[in-house]
């Protein structure tokens, strides 16, 4: 056997299968060892776990090898998932060489071809050489896995870890970016397919939004106030010095309900319960826990990890190692399975869908999402992870969807999100046009101050650019407008303001007038306007400046003039009242709601405002003149646009 101080694994290996098949590769890797001991022969038994897990994400089959399986072991899962030092990848075909010999000697009726598959692993040598050694055909965990052991980072110190992801993200690491950014393109896409895509031309997600993190002090508290937290410390505590499990690795059923009741979960099913498997949240959460390596199985009990035992004292310490484990909950997240049932589709992808279900929130601020539109792209997560295209319908369409239920509800359990019901009339109207259902889930769901901070950190940690306000400040004026121009309005003002504050305020105001004169858009211009407020007399200075220009800036200047008490009201000219309110329209225009917001008004005022921006001189009027002529349901005002932009023609 080999020594292992120096070679780091970057793959869930045994620990995380089901619990019938652990029990089943432990027992199969002491008989290998045992076998190849007792012959002489050198093998690597962490290379073997690393062989079996890949065959568990087939068809679980472990005994059952082909000519196919062994070279996607070698030619995929290796060089994407493992990582080991260049002297040690021969080892990783002798102790093939050797599993294949004792699955003949052992399990004859599952080996195929034996000359055949010590074929495929010859053959298969240089190139399983040349990609273990290529970085595009790194996962993510495995390209930092690496940049870690080559910066000597100790990767069993979770301080050192973490203190190498941070120097990486502040650009202190050095890497190939354009390495990486292909890794993550193919990591967010949730496609294991293809080792290598160099024609591949989406763009990896980012940068995102920024958005209001509370901070650390804040969220320790919001931590504590969890339901999870609360649990997992029980859960905890009641393990003590261990609990004696079934033969399947489940908790006794007596166990199982006396926990229950000290969670106060599961309680409808108590009394019918005759196995641990009835009660669905007690086994979600003791799966959770050793996901969350606070627990573990030792010769048939479950028994506190020793390392661990002080994190149940510290609630955001907790929160964040609960949290970082959800990914690898797989089917165990989504909720109880009959006998009858197929594995959950999609606890079979879960992290995808949680890369994908995290950006879609995270972009959204904090914002409300209809459960809808996270549905649509779960669906096209799980229907890319089994090639399934339209067959996803019917009951797999029922079971999915149950399934993502459970994932919200221990998310929400979890305190990352909450979940409301649509109760609009209007919400629900679009809920249903978005849907195209007829019985649509009005669920919304957004992320909780506690889960913007979790989920900023995880998106961080796999090199997705989340950057905060303060980061944001930083940046050019364009960059921060840019960033800024599609986030809730409180976000946008947080940022303008901050990035004012790090100035000095005649240099912010200068810059500012600048961009309301020449931003690329109306909605950038404006929030230079909204910015300029921060400066406070240079701003006030550059507007009157600009308000001389005359034109739509100036009418846009008296305006703000006014509205901070800096010019009487009655000062304002019409045209300039219809300058800015020609500009404020253009943005909404840019937004796309131009009409929502044209349409809560009385007809007679849209009316005039129609034949207002006719006589102005903006430099968006026929287009937005074109589309209330084309998209507004009133005839009188579709007439009024066309007259007006039939004068503009002439």
């Amino acid at each position: 056997m080999t020594d292992r101080s120096s070679v780091v694994i970057s793959v869930s290996l045994v620990s995380h299968l089901g619990e019938e098949l652990e029990e089943q590769a432990g027992r199969l890797l002491d008989e290998f060892g045992d076998w190849a001991a007792g012959r002489g022969i050198e093998v690597d038994l962490f290379v073997a776990e690393a062989a079996l897990d890949a065959r568990v994400t087939g068809d679980g089959v472990l005994t059952r090898w082909d000519a196919a399986d062994v070279e996607s072991v070698l030619l995929e899962w290796f060089p994407r998932k493992v990582t080991l030092e260049r002297s040690e990848w021969p080892l990783v075909l002798v102790t093939l060489h050797g599993w294949v010999d004792f699955l003949a000697a052992t399990r004859a009726a599952g080996t195929g071809d034996v000359a055949g598959l010590h074929a495929v692993i010859d053959r298969s040598a240089s190139e399983f050489q040349a990609r273990m050694g290529e970085e595009r055909n790194f996962g993510l965990s495995k390209f930092w896995m690496v940049r870690m052991v080559e910066h000597g980072v100790d990767i069993a110190d979770g301080e050192d870890v973490r203190a190498f992801l941070m120097a990486a993200q502040a650009g202190e690491v050095d890497y190939d970016r354009d390495v990486l950014d292909e890794i993550m393109r193919r990591h967010a896409l949730g496609s294991d397919a293809d080792l290598v895509l160099p024609e591949f031309v989406e763009d990896s997600p980012g940068p995102l939004p920024p958005t209001l993190v509370p901070s650390d002090d804040e969220v320790a508290a919001l931590a504590e106030g969890t339901d999870v937290v609360a649990r997992f410390r029980v859960l905890v505590s009641w393990v003590g010095a261990g609990r004696v499990l079934t033969t399947t690795k489940r908790l006794r059923v007596a166990d199982a309900r006396e926990l229950a009741l000290l969670l106060e979960v599961d309680t409808p099913y108590l009394e019918l319960a005759r196995s641990s498997a009835d009660l669905p949240q007690v086994s979600l959460l003791v799966a959770w826990a050793r996901a969350a390596r606070l627990v573990r199985v030792v010769k048939g009990r479950l028994v506190p990890v020793k390392s661990a035992a002080r994190v149940p004292a510290r609630p955001l310490d907790l929160w964040w190692r609960v949290f970082e484990a959800f990914d690898d909950l797989g089917p165990a997240a989504c909720g109880p399975a009959s006998r009858f049932e197929e594995p959950s589709l999609v606890g079979q992808v879960l992290p995808e869908v949680m890369l994908d279900l995290w950006l879609s929130l995270y972009t959204a601020g904090g914002t409300p999402v209809p459960v809808e539109l996270l549905a649509a792209g779960v669906r096209e997560t799980v229907s890319a992870g089994y090639g399934l295209g339209a067959l996803l319908g019917g009951f797999r369409e029922v079971m999915w969807r149950r399934d993502l239920g459970a994932v919200l509800a221990a998310l929400a359990a979890l305190g990352a999100v909450e979940l409301t019901t649509a109760a609009e009339v209007w919400e629900r109207d679009k809920i249903v046009e978005l849907s195209g259902r007829d019985d649509p889930d009005f669920t919304l769901v957004r992320l909780t101050p506690l889960g913007l901070w979790g989920v900023r950190k995880a998106l961080r940690a796999q090199g997705i650019d989340a950057p905060s306000v303060e980061e944001l400040a930083e940046a050019p004026l364009e960059q921060v407008c840019e960033a800024v121009e599609s986030c809730a309005p409180e976000i946008a003002d947080s940022v303008l303001a901050t990035w004012v504050a790090r100035r000095d305020a005649a240099q912010a105001a200068t810059e500012l007038a600048a961009f309301c004169v020449n931003g690329p858009t109306p909605v950038v211009r404006l929030l230079a306007w909204n910015a300029l407020e921060h400066t406070g007399t240079p701003g006030v200075v550059e507007a009157r400046r600009l308000r001389s220009e005359g034109g739509v800036v100036g009418g846009v200047a008296a305006r703000w003039l006014a509205g901070r008490g800096e010019l009487a009201p009655e000062a304002v000219g019409e045209r300039e009242m219809m300058l800015a309110l020609s500009e404020e329209m253009a943005a909404m225009h840019d937004h796309g709601v131009l009409l929502e917001e044209m349409t809560t008004h009385p007809l007679r005022d849209q009316l005039g405002f129609v034949r207002a921006v006719a006589v102005t001189d903006h430099p968006d009027r026929n287009p937005m003149l074109a589309t209330i002529a084309r998209d507004h349901p009133e005839h009188e005002i579709v007439t009024a646009a066309n007259e007006a932009l039939g004068s503009s023609a002439r």
